[in-house]
């Protein structure tokens, strides 16, 4: 029997865990985990509160074994109980044509029993399988909640799309619409397909288009690939050399950040909010606010601490906000727990309006999730020369996605999809060059951006003066728009 089961690539599963950029302590749900991938991803991202449906039997008891403390059910997704509301769903539905679905019978699906739900009454009768899927999603987010699947691209072409695609923005906001090209699945890879980001509630903003390719197991925008030429004559992915997270999140930065509670206590730790805060290329000068730390039970803290907490739980309970903390406050659990984030490392602001920059944690503080945090696989330093040079710039400069009066927005994924020179191909002496130079803008906040870039264009498939004048090109168009 063929459940129209095509199994995502781990590069892909990770890329779409990306796209959700919601709380960790969120509700996930994967309504067809298959092999498991998205589960995967989803934990490697830090996400724990996940709960996944799987009709095949060999597949659920295979991903059951290795995780067996979420909630996956063997069970039909499309019969669930949809009073039950996910912050975030992320799915690859099965691809099963209209005509084919009345051939799984026999596990008591047929258009007839499809359509008997009254969500899906609007659906056009040629609707494939994964149509119904992504109605059933919608029905299932909560109101401010995430939708991010992959299916294929034709229904964008087919009789049934436009009508498809009324029927999400009814109740819904397309905010990503990206084509992805390359070997996309692990088996009977389709070419042609699409990822959506859809976002609840409707509202009239406008849709980003995306073209992507994956190759080399690697994500890389389609635009680079269509440039005159290549910036980088042997690159190397991301990936290879660091990995990339956000900065720690509260959920409720009025409760946890400068609290009306004395500083110098142990329950008190320092941590960075804002890319505002840091002067030149460290954190040795930077500005930090007070984070709110506390462990255990509330009855250890002082009255201070305790009576806080208590004004704080009256008005979560009053006003059910934030409602991450309100839904662990009524599930008694230690609410104003945080999960420390390991911020050693190379930051980078998740806004970017005037001069980029990546900075180094020199001061072991902790960044807020208004900053990536890069972790290096090579000599940090090094890493630092490779990200603070104008072919890093451009790259980030063409990937951003741009929100006028000089403001580009970098998602996680942007900083994954950056391409480097093969440290293979880079002489011992200019490794250690910039090394020097890196050590050299930490230490003294000297801006050696131009001394990097000129020292790595001797790799590079465009010299030093093109890539200034790109850079400074590509830049200036950003900053003048309205």
């Amino acid at each position: 029997m063929d459940l129209g089961q095509v199994f995502t690539s781990k590069v892909v599963a990770k890329y779409m865990v990306s796209l959700l950029n919601i709380s960790l302590s969120s509700s996930i749900l994967d309504p067809c985990f298959g092999d498991g991938a998205f589960i995967s991803a989803c934990l490697d991202a830090g996400y724990t509160n996940i709960t996944g449906y799987e009709i095949d039997n060999v597949l659920y008891k295979q991903v059951k074994l290795l995780y067996p403390h979420l909630k996956l059910y063997n069970d039909d997704y499309l019969k669930a109980d949809e009073t039950i509301k996910y912050d975030a769903i992320i799915m690859n539905p099965p691809y099963i044509r209209q005509e084919k679905i009345d051939e799984l019978s026999e596990l008591g699906i047929s258009k007839q029993i499809l359509r008997s739900n009254p969500i899906f009454l609007d659906l056009p009768t040629t609707a494939n399988m994964y149509m119904y899927f992504i109605i059933k999603a919608l029905e299932m987010l909560n109101s401010d909640g995430k939708l991010v699947v992959i299916f294929p691209s034709s229904w964008i072409k087919a009789r049934s799309g436009k009508s498809f695609e009324q029927l999400i923005s009814k109740q819904a906001t397309i905010e990503k619409q990206i084509h992805i090209s390359g070997e996309v699945f692990q088996k009977n890879a389709l070419v042609d397909v699409v990822i959506l980001c859809i976002k609840k509630p409707k509202n009239n903003s406008s849709r980003d288009i995306i073209h992507l390719n994956l190759s080399n197991n690697a994500i890389v925008p389609r635009i680079l690939q269509k440039s005159t030429r290549n910036l980088i004559a042997n690159p190397v992915s991301f990936h290879i050399y660091a990995n990339v997270r956000r900065g720690l999140t509260t959920g409720a930065n009025t409760i946890f950040i400068n609290p009306p509670i004395k500083r110098n206590n142990q329950y008190i730790i320092s941590i960075v909010s804002s890319p505002k805060s840091i002067v030149g290329f460290s954190t040795s000068a930077a500005t930090t606010d007070c984070l709110l730390w506390l462990h255990g039970e509330k009855k250890n803290f002082p009255k201070s601490i305790q009576d806080y907490l208590y004004q704080c739980e009256k008005t979560i309970i009053s006003t059910r906000k934030p409602k991450t903390l309100y839904i662990k406050l009524k599930q008694q659990s230690l609410w104003y727990e945080l999960s420390k984030v390991d911020s050693d490392g190379i930051w980078f602001s998740y806004f970017v309006r005037s001069d980029m920059k990546f900075i180094m944690n020199t001061t072991n503080v902790l960044a807020r999730d208004n900053f990536y945090i890069i972790k290096p696989n090579i000599d940090r330093y090094l890493l630092f020369a490779l990200l603070n040079n104008y072919y890093t710039f451009y790259q980030l400069e063409i990937m951003g996605k741009k929100y006028g009066a000089g403001l580009l927005k970098l998602q996680r994924y942007d900083i994954e999809n950056l391409l480097f020179p093969n440290l293979a191909d880079i002489t011992l002496s200019d490794k250690e060059h910039l090394i020097r130079l890196s050590k050299h803008m930490v230490d003294n906040n000297d801006d050696m951006t131009s001394q990097i870039t000129m020292v790595l264009s001797r790799y590079m498939n465009c010299n030093f003066n093109e890539i200034c004048e790109d850079h400074a090109t590509i830049k200036r168009q950003r900053l003048e728009e309205k």
